[in-house]
């Protein structure tokens, strides 16, 4: 028996002004007709079944994933009563899941990647599958195809023998987000795999993983374990999440742990982590633009605007810019300025006025 564990709770700020926090980007259609979440959702089902699946985020989400995936239960949603990211999210997830069944092994995805085809992921989910069941913690490294600074990396050891039937290696060492000459480094060295954020280990494995790495986090799941179930279970939640570290599971347990392996799998994969990377998946008009909805240009190439209603925007001499309109909210950027869109959403948080629009 497998589960899969689909992280729900980011906030896509760089989504802005389309992704909010009531409706961050994985609730939106981005790249597909299917919203983010659907995706991801698609991408395992039904091969697994409903009840294999769950879906990690937090309380005020709820409604929304029970209105966009109809086939999952609440009982399958875990609720998060605040973010910390992805190491408490996934020890949560693993908390409960070793109640079912602790040699079960859990494949952890994101909310917001696009990963395809469908059937080579799957294959090398299988494959994940059988390196775990030897006791490793597996991560995905995607080949890179670009000096990508906005990605961590992974330096690949020794492969691992050819049984599992994939390309598996040890890992040598998490890196960093590096500038872009150590990137073009990287990229030339051929050692060094963009860091997926997606991971499969046996749920006994990475909880023994916790209590050895990060052991103050490992005594509040062991409070959370025994609470689940009784009345005391969303208390208890909440009481020790409030004591949780903010880290990732890459800092938390990855960087530390020595049996770790790496699959350099045959499916495509994005983050679709900023406007910039529509330029990647999205039709491109005669002048290297993407348009959607009611827009006019003059004189303008290489943009990417997009319009949500009956209005119009008209742009004249404009080159290589994001516009978005969403509602009442606008963004006007550079794309060389697209990661800094989070700095803005900071600014807003700063100002009482312009909180209600992040």
């Amino acid at each position: 028996m497998g589960f899969v564990v689909i992280m729900a709770g980011g906030r896509g700020e760089r989504f802005w002004p389309r992704s909010t926090m009531e409706m961050p980007k994985q609730f939106h259609r981005i790249v597909s007709s299917r919203t983010m979440l659907q995706e991801a959702f698609c991408r395992v089902y039904p091969e697994f079944g409903k009840d294999e699946i769950f879906i990690v985020a937090g309380e005020s989400f709820k409604r929304i994933i029970l209105e966009q995936i109809g086939e999952i239960d609440e009982k399958n949603l875990i609720v998060e009563p605040f973010g910390r990211d992805t190491a408490p999210a996934i020890a949560l997830a693993a908390t409960y899941l070793s109640k079912i069944d602790p040699d079960a092994n859990m494949m952890v995805l994101t909310a917001d990647h696009l990963v395809e085809p469908k059937d080579r992921f799957l294959k090398s989910v299988e494959i994940a599958e059988k390196v775990a069941d030897d006791g490793y913690l597996v991560t995905f490294g995607i080949k890179p195809d670009r000096p990508a600074t906005e990605y961590g990396y992974i330096e690949l050891g020794t492969r691992i023998m050819d049984s599992y039937g994939g390309n598996v290696y040890r890992v040598k060492m998490f890196r960093e987000k590096p500038d872009l000459k150590t990137a073009e480094e990287f990229l030339k060295s051929g050692r060094f795999l963009w860091n997926s954020g997606m991971f499969c280990f046996k749920v006994s494995v990475i909880m023994d993983a916790f209590s050895r790495y990060m052991p103050e986090l490992y005594a509040g799941l062991t409070e959370i374990s025994d609470a689940i179930g009784t009345d005391a279970e969303k208390s208890v939640i909440e009481r020790n999440f409030k004591k949780f570290p903010k880290i990732s599971i890459d800092y938390g347990v990855m960087e530390k742990a020595d049996k770790i392996a790496c699959i350099m799998p045959e499916f495509a994969w994005d983050d679709v982590g900023s406007w910039v990377a529509l330029e990647r998946h999205k039709k491109k008009d005669p002048t290297g633009s993407i348009i959607e909805g009611n827009v006019l240009q003059v004189d303008s190439k290489n943009n990417i605007v997009l319009n949500d209603d009956e209005s119009i925007i008209g742009i004249i001499g404009v080159e290589d810019m994001i516009i978005v309109k969403e509602r009442d909210r606008i963004l006007i950027c550079p794309k060389r300025r697209s990661q800094d869109i989070k700095a803005l959403i900071k600014r807003m948080s700063e100002h009482e006025k312009f909180r209600r629009f992040m």
